[in-house]
């Protein structure tokens, strides 16, 4: 009688867990466009072409590696890895360029971190003493968007360099 009590409570406490965690992400996507702050875009005197290429050095010049990229859309996704013992923290650049008009251009740059945690499962045989192989895994934790003002005003500063070059200024 008291395992089915048990049971019962249990089961309940799951569905009122099931239902609160529901409820409480259901309203994140309220607040999407709420944001009047635009830390990740910045518009360029350069044409697209020229914006493209200049954001691309830019990135490029801070050990970026181009993962993706969309020559005709003027898109790319480049990403940076660091390594932190068996963690390895990735920050991930998508970057794309839209015509203003006028002969200016938009960058539009969303920049991600996270965390790739190794996990080691050992096999162990002859009363689990003896190793006989592992097996490596990445997870991937914590990621998280970068809305840092600092970070973005760097890499436009970047980029504002790399077109004054293409100017030949």
């Amino acid at each position: 009688m008291r395992d089915k009590k048990t049971k019962k409570i249990l089961l309940l406490f799951c569905f009122v867990a099931i239902l609160i965690t529901g409820c409480a992400s259901m309203d994140t996507y309220k607040n999407v466009f709420n944001d009047e702050k635009n830390l990740n875009s910045r518009t360029f005197n350069a044409s697209v072409d020229d914006c493209y290429f200049a954001t691309k050095r830019a990135i490029l010049s801070q050990n970026f590696r181009i993962e993706k990229e969309d020559l005709q859309a003027k898109s790319f996704t480049a990403a940076k890895y660091f390594e932190d013992g068996k963690d390895t923290i990735v920050v991930t650049i998508n970057a794309n360029v839209i015509s203003a008009g006028n002969g200016k251009a938009t960058v539009y740059a969303t920049a991600t971190q996270y965390v790739d945690k190794v996990r080691v499962k050992v096999d162990r045989t002859f009363l689990g003493l003896v190793p006989i192989g592992s097996e490596a895994t990445k997870v991937k934790q914590e990621e998280k968007t970068i809305e840092d003002e600092e970070f973005y005003n760097k890499l436009f500063n970047a980029i504002k360099k790399e077109l004054n070059n293409i100017a030949g200024k």
